[in-house]
């Protein structure tokens, strides 16, 4: 049994539309159309107009291309939230080999070396990864919007772009607080010396109870960053940063835990330093 609180992999928030089945009143099939808010290599939180019970089992139907199906069975894990569109549920996917999602998600210990990450595509293929950005990585995508690199799948040099979300926002603002808690400890990356890349990158800053804000990078290393933001975060506060963001694509929330705070009264901003709060992962899944 895997022990609780080891990450598996990154959460991507993410919009997708599936069509969720399962044996209703009698045995009759219900089939409903719903989408993701948040997906994971072995899981997700969806979206439904109806009620479901923790540890009820579903069938999960996503659309390729023409009449090509993927199907996959899920989980119920919990009832986590709910909003004017519906019922939002935390899945997990019974079969941890179905890749149900078509995304490639690299183990979660490479992202120690990472400055940033995305969820990317291949322009050639379409195929979909969760990609850490480099130095040179980032520098392209803040210049370019993509970065070269090869695909294994074409198994030569292809451009990446940030991929889209498949689903229109059903509902206004992002995945609620409760659709993001995670089992994290309080583990901040040590504050040795570390490489800081200049970059003006948008990131995007989410804090329990409060209004996302995008804010501008300032530079970013392989331990934390610092952006320039509206609004005063005290030192030592918790919050999630998606870095880099771009409004309406797909964004990956890591907690980060805020180690200075200092006003700018010129331009009515504040300069933050930020360090990433590593969570126990489990490197095998």
């Amino acid at each position: 049994m895997r022990p609780e609180g080891l990450r598996q992999s990154d959460r991507v928030s993410f919009r997708m539309p599936v069509e969720a089945s399962w044996n209703g009143n009698g045995g009759v099939e219900v089939k409903q159309s719903a989408e993701t808010l948040l997906v994971s290599r072995n899981g997700a939180v969806v979206r439904l107009a109806e009620r479901l019970f923790a540890g009820q089992e579903i069938t999960l139907r996503r659309q390729r291309e023409g009449d090509n199906w993927k199907i996959a069975r899920a989980r119920v894990v919990a009832e986590i939230d709910q909003d004017p569109a519906g019922f939002l549920y935390a899945i997990a996917i019974v079969d941890p080999r179905a890749n149900f999602w078509d995304i490639e998600f690299p183990a979660p210990h490479k992202a120690q070396e990472a400055l940033a990450r995305l969820l990317m595509e291949c322009s050639f293929c379409q195929r979909r990864e969760i990609v850490y950005l480099n130095e040179p990585d980032l520098k392209s995508f803040e210049i370019r919007k993509c970065v070269a690199r090869v695909c294994p799948l074409c198994d030569s040099p292809s451009i990446w772009i940030e991929a889209q979300p498949e689903a229109p926002a059903t509902a206004p603002g992002a995945p609620s607080a409760a659709a993001e808690a995670a089992a994290d400890d309080d583990r901040v990356t040590p504050r040795r010396t570390r490489r800081r890349v200049k970059a003006r990158v948008l990131a995007c800053i989410r804090r329990r109870g409060f209004q996302e804000e995008v804010a501008v990078c300032e530079d970013l290393s392989k331990g934390g960053i610092s952006f320039r933001s509206r609004n005063q975060y005290p030192a030592g506060t918790r919050v999630e940063v998606a870095v880099p963001f771009t409004p309406g694509s797909s964004a990956i929330f890591v907690p980060i835990r805020i180690v200075s705070s200092q006003p700018i009264p010129s331009a009515g901003l504040f300069r933050h330093g930020a360090a990433y709060v590593r969570p126990p992962m489990d490197s095998g899944a």
